[in-house]
């Protein structure tokens, strides 16, 4: 016998109160339809639909999440769920249901709310550098991220990959250069919930000599880690003063 809609609805919240589809997986049919209309996304079939639920509910619990508040309240072809995760509403789901199974599955996500962790990612990158941290801001990194530098001094990558070749970098940096604040910080949204572009300037000592230099960076989060940034710099205020500083190094010293 089919189940009946208060029954779906039940092991549905159920699953998603839990972040798991283990509970409902089996309740889509075959042909069913999830669509994000928010972002212009639909998927189609039961199990690319799971695929989908089961790859949000791993990013949450990589971002510490263990559990949501779901309420759910029938209508004439099935149930909305209401979603809130860590305080924060965070998606409102129509379902349709029909013979026992559901059919598709329309969910609206806050995508301010994906905006506000962005952001969040982004303060902490710079509250690291500020503080030199380096470990901690290596740790924001994604395992595979791309890092680019489109204006970067001779001799320096273009383009580095991964977070451990970053840390090393981070640390071989540290060696000379010490960070000792950051103003004039201006971060904008995009269109993208997951992208922002962040305008600041660092102030910065190397050799003894302080100076300031702005950056504009375009960062792309996801899951909680930066996965790409382009960082555009003002190489031409720390190439001078890189400059001296070599030549203020003993001929016997390396300056690398």
């Amino acid at each position: 016998m089919p189940s009946t809609v208060p029954e779906i609805a039940a092991r549905v919240r159920e699953g998603m109160s839990a972040l798991d589809t283990a509970p409902f997986a089996d309740l889509f049919a075959t042909d069913a339809v999830y669509e994000l209309p928010f972002l212009g996304q639909r998927t189609e079939g039961r199990d690319a639909i799971v695929a989908v639920l089961d790859a949000g509910g791993a990013r949450a619990r990589a971002l510490g999440l263990s559990e949501a508040r779901v309420a759910a309240q029938l209508t004439e072809t099935g149930f909305v769920l209401e979603l809130e995760v860590a305080g924060h509403p965070s998606s409102v789901g129509v379902v349709t249901v029909a013979d026992g199974e559901i059919t598709a599955y329309r969910d609206y996500p806050n995508l301010s709310l994906a905006s506000l962790r962005t952001r969040e990612v982004f303060d902490r990158f710079l509250a690291a550098s500020v503080e030199n941290r380096w470990d901690d801001l290596a740790d924001l990194y994604a395992e595979d991220v791309t890092l680019e530098m489109p204006f970067t001094l001779p001799g320096a990558p273009r383009v580095t990959r991964g977070r451990e070749e970053l840390r090393r970098r981070f640390h071989a940096a540290a060696g000379v250069r010490r960070i000792t604040g950051a103003d004039n910080v201006v971060v904008q949204e995009t269109n993208d919930p997951s992208v922002l572009v962040a305008e600041f300037d660092l102030h910065q000592e190397l050799g003894g000599e302080t100076f300031v230099a702005s950056y504009v960076m375009v960062m792309t989060i996801k899951d909680g880690l930066i996965t790409h940034t382009r960082d555009y710099a003002d190489t031409a205020a720390s190439a001078e003063r890189i400059k001296r500083f070599r030549e203020s190094l003993p001929a016997e010293t390396p300056a690398g």
